[in-house]
């Protein structure tokens, strides 16, 4: 018992981990977190972040020699800062896949055996996968991060109210169109109806005129037969 508490101890120490702290933070699709080693972190200290054991953060003090990557499938373009003098690693625009496991490695500037490990290259290249193999920091904190999604992405909503304004509108033009379509009818019913009108009146008239005619002529015909 005493000699596996001794191997225990001796691969402790070769990590070199301190402690191991997990935070839980539950956030909502669309905003912004930020994780923190709680560590007083000096220039020449190093920070190590890492999503789902994927290097996402290298800070090695300042931005010039520091590196952000964009992780697998690149879910973290354009999505991470970092706070340069604390360590703390920020994620913007945060989404349902961004949910996972991440942990801060903080490497103190007097640890050796690791430093030659951290320089990366003369250019930072963010598209570059680097996969955790052990624990080298001087402490690690651990966070489980769960992002909880939208009902419906705010992109669909708006899509969907402009469609339903459309439709909408469309509606109201289809109903204007008939509104118009019937008065129209109306009219040109109204307009019939009124020539009908003033045609019978006029072949009523014109009817009634060749009647009187015929009896005026009956009765000059009558005057003119001889006795």
């Amino acid at each position: 018992m005493e000699a596996y508490s001794a191997l225990a101890l001796f691969v402790f120490l070769i990590n070199g981990v301190a402690a191991d702290d997990v935070t839980s933070i539950s956030v909502m699709q669309g905003n912004a977190i930020e994780m923190s080693s709680d560590v007083t972190k000096q220039q020449r200290d190093k920070m190590l972040w890492y999503f789902n054991d994927t290097l996402i953060a290298l800070i090695n003090g300042e931005p010039s020699t520091s590196c952000l990557y964009y992780g697998e499938d690149e879910i973290f373009r354009d999505r991470l800062k970092v706070d340069y003098a604390t360590g703390s690693l920020i994620i913007t625009d945060i989404s349902p896949e961004h949910s996972g496991r991440y942990e801060a490695n903080f490497i103190q500037s007097k640890s050796t055996g690791t430093s030659h490990s951290l320089n990366r290259n003369s250019k930072c290249d963010g598209t570059k996968i680097i996969k955790k193999t052990s624990n080298i920091g001087d402490s690690v904190k651990t966070f489980r991060v769960s992002v909880t999604a939208y009902l419906s992405d705010p992109l669909n909503i708006n899509e969907e109210l402009f469609n339903m304004e459309k439709e909408q509108e469309s509606e109201e033009s289809s109903v204007q169109s008939l509104t118009l379509v019937a008065v129209m009818c109306a009219g040109v019913v109204a307009v019939v109806l009124l020539l009908a009108v003033v045609v019978g009146v006029i072949y009523h008239r014109r009817r009634s005129s060749n009647k009187e005619d015929r009896k005026i002529n009956s009765s000059e015909h009558l005057l003119k037969v001889p006795i």
